[in-house]
């Protein structure tokens, strides 16, 4: 089953073992190299907080189930809290190829609710395979042009 970044945004986490509400999902971090959701931000500002991938036991229409209670975590590093703070969103972030060519704005990532596995970034009405993410970072999105199908 598939899902998008910004239809996941604001859907409530639920801890498995509590069955209590520990937040909303604000918005993802990313690995680029893995291609993959490596966290959920939890909350805004200081009181944000990270749900590691892991820790997330289903990803449905409804809710986004965790383990347990102890699934939120603070940042750790600049990078994480950099996510925290929402400067490595990438919906709403410029998109430039490697050779520095401006695609757009990344409007929405699809992913596999299942696995977290980024599948496409949806830039306009274009969808480009996740295949092509180099890296991301508080300015731009970069990807391969080589891997669109329709550059």
């Amino acid at each position: 089953m598939t899902d998008s970044f910004r239809s996941a945004t604001g859907r409530k986490l639920i801890s498995r073992a509590s069955a209590g509400e520990l937040g909303v999902v604000g918005h993802f971090v990313v690995d680029a190299d893995e291609r993959r959701i490596a966290a959920l931000v939890v909350g805004r500002g200081k009181k944000a907080q990270l749900v590691d991938w892991a820790q997330v036991s289903g990803f449905g229409p409804d809710a986004v189930m965790v383990i347990d209670d102890g699934a939120l975590r603070a940042p750790v590093g600049d990078r994480e809290q950099a996510a925290a703070d929402g400067r490595l969103d990438l919906i709403g972030k410029r998109v430039l190829t490697e050779q520095g060519n401006a695609l757009g704005v990344l409007d929405d990532v699809i992913f596999d609710a299942s696995t977290g596995a980024v599948a496409m970034l949806r830039i306009g009405d274009r969808d480009i395979p996740a295949a092509s993410l180099l890296g991301s970072g508080p300015y731009a999105v970069v990807l391969d042009a080589t891997q669109d199908p329709a550059p």
